[in-house]
């Protein structure tokens, strides 16, 4: 599972609610074309003073480098200005993007071990 973490701030003269369901819709429509595996978005509830991490947080999943791949692949092919990407980034003044894989534990299964009980079980 690869989580792309996205870190942001809306620009101040826009109403909160209304920018964030823009951001909602095109989460949503990435989930529902396949694109991502899922999504959830955050509000920092720290005070601007005692936080160094933006207000909002969306954390999308994707299930593995194919899917990764072809999501990025597909928005820039559209272009990164196009579409409800296009509004996302309208409403934003300033964003941080951070990539985490995976770590599995000690006792996970490895991914050949899984394509091995995926074999075995057909």
């Amino acid at each position: 599972m690869i989580h792309y973490h996205v870190w942001f701030n809306l620009k101040e003269t826009l109403d909160e609610a209304s920018a964030l369901e823009v951001v909602r819709r095109f989460l949503g429509e990435l989930q529902e074309l396949g694109a991502v595996s899922g999504f959830r978005l955050f509000r920092n509830s720290g005070a601007s003073a005692k936080t160094k991490l933006p207000r909002f947080h969306a954390l999308i999943e994707f299930a593995n480098d194919a899917q990764f791949s072809a999501a990025f692949a597909s928005q820039a092919a559209r272009g990164i200005h196009a579409g409800l990407h296009g509004q996302v980034l309208a409403l934003v003044n300033h964003f941080q993007v951070e990539i985490f894989r995976e770590v599995a534990g000690p006792d996970a299964p490895t991914s050949l071990e899984l394509a091995g009980l995926q074999a075995c079980e057909i």
